[in-house]
């Protein structure tokens, strides 16, 4: 299975591997990542190639604490709508519960928990990633950023009672003390914070119901599966620009076989051939507004004779391009809602 999250899981990693004396640009090329996909929450990447972003900067830089440093600098608009869960719950309880709830929602491969006793409170989270250096450094990254949202909704003079990790220690003793302002655990049974019950009935202030209910709204709609097929159709559509919207290609983008590609594709009621199409129309409604003659749009679709691109034509639209063209002349290039319907 091929996991993806939203390119903000690493946002920061550029900078943070520039200051160190790295190439960035080198750095997130090496595992296919476009720098400037870590910096939206509209472009998703492969999991596995972000946290191995984070290991190989840890190793290349001599840096063991990059993922504590990422997580400490990223604030939590780097979670986009978990992040609008985490302002605007009732209390700070609700809030670590809602990101619990709809975590697997951007990041199928995490998973997080809050677990209440009398007397004590523990957050969990862990994550589904094969290689040893790239999981801790990832979690490490999680665990930094869970405390200064904690510090953001607690406030910032929030200690937790314990913290703990189930892999043995990276970076010296200060490091984890300096970042977590209590005594760090290592070789543990699970990857947890601790903290008070009271801490959790905190009432969060300035909050915006209308807010939470669109973020709940807006996540409870999303099916983690569905995010392979959107990432694909982003590349393809980026690829489609400059000529280059083959499965073979676009396989390598986004650093999956192509075989597997199809194969997730295809548990999704989908394949790359129908999006490829599906790209094309759209493209070729938008490029017969503006001008253009059939044999350019045909080029610009990626079709190799222009015969394709007619008999393409009629399918989609069951007219020629010529009359197409004839219609659509002088009208908006965009507006895709008014694509009719095959």
């Amino acid at each position: 299975m091929t996991y993806l999250t939203r390119g903000t899981v690493i946002s920061g990693a550029g900078a943070l591997i520039d200051e160190l004396g790295g190439d960035s640009v080198e750095l997130l090329g090496a595992h296919g990542i476009d720098p400037r996909s870590i910096e939206s929450v509209d472009h998703y990447v492969r999991y596995e190639a972000a946290a191995a972003v984070l290991g190989h900067a840890a190793r290349v830089l001599e840096a063991p604490d990059f993922g504590l440093r990422l997580g400490g600098r990223q604030g939590i608009g780097s979670l986009g709508p978990l992040g609008v869960i985490l302002r605007n719950s009732e209390t700070v309880g609700d809030a670590v519960l809602g990101v619990c709830r709809f975590i697997r929602n951007l990041a199928p491969a995490d998973t997080a928990h809050l677990s209440q006793a009398s007397g004590s409170a523990v957050f969990t989270y862990s994550t589904i990633l094969s290689n040893d250096c790239d999981r801790r450094q990832m979690m490490e990254k999680a665990q930094a950023l869970a405390l200064h949202a904690l510090r953001v909704m607690v406030g910032p003079a929030f200690t937790p009672r314990r913290v703990t990790f189930e892999h043995d220690r990276l970076a010296s003793v200060a490091t984890y003390l300096e970042v977590f302002g209590c005594a760090v655990e290592f070789g543990q049974d699970r990857n947890a914070i601790y903290l008070a019950p009271s801490d959790l009935s905190r009432p969060l202030v300035d909050r915006d119901a209308t807010a939470l209910a669109l973020a709940e709204d807006y996540l409870s709609r999303i099916r983690p599966e569905v995010a392979i097929a959107e990432h694909v159709r982003d590349v393809t559509r980026r690829l489609l620009l400059v000529g280059q919207a083959t499965l073979p290609q676009v396989s390598r983008a986004v650093l999956v076989h192509e075989r597997t590609l199809q194969r997730e594709l295809a548990a999704q009621a989908t394949s790359f051939e129908e999006i490829l199409d599906e790209l094309r129309r759209a493209m070729a409604w938008e490029l017969a507004a503006t001008g253009m003659q059939a044999s350019q749009i045909s080029r610009a679709l990626g079709y190799a004779e222009q015969s394709s691109f007619t008999r393409a034509c009629r399918r989609w639209f069951n007219e020629s391009p010529r009359a197409l063209l004839a219609r659509r002349r002088g009208q908006r290039p965009e507006a895709p809602a008014e694509i009719p319907r095959k």
